[in-house]
């Protein structure tokens, strides 16, 4: 049986590909619902005893670690699931109220609501792993 080969460039980007993006950089939808802020963040594979937020004033920053999956045997044509340490940093546009804030975690969507008030100090949110609201 003849080995296939596989022509050069078959895995390389192409023009009708979008450029490559940072690695670990979490995406993130943000919508006003009135008195509170939904963020929504997309971290698959990442545990959530590996993520935390943090609010400092209208400063959010979201921290984690996504493992790396098994990558001991075969030949890997093309690699694009990046893994090891990221950071998110976001600002929002009105002082949030952090104690009344909360976050879940589920099917690899971080959600954070966070509703809006002056005053406080900034807080962790922890993070509680369940079912998609």
């Amino acid at each position: 049986m003849k080995k296939r080969e596989i022509p050069v460039g078959f895995f390389v980007r192409t023009a009708h590909e979008p450029p490559e993006r940072p690695a670990l950089v979490p995406p993130v939808d943000v919508v006003d619902h009135g008195a509170l802020w939904r963020l929504t963040f997309e971290i698959p594979g990442t545990d959530p005893e590996e993520i935390s937020v943090d609010i400092r004033g209208r400063v959010l920053t979201l921290r984690g670690t996504r493992k790396a999956t098994d990558r001991e045997s075969g030949v890997f044509l093309r690699v694009e699931r990046a893994a090891g340490a990221f950071e998110r940093v976001l600002e929002l546009p009105e002082d949030p109220d952090p104690e009344g804030s909360r976050a879940t975690y589920a099917d690899g969507l971080l959600m954070l609501d966070i509703p809006k008030r002056s005053g406080g100090k900034g807080r962790s949110i922890p993070i509680v792993k369940g079912k998609k609201s």
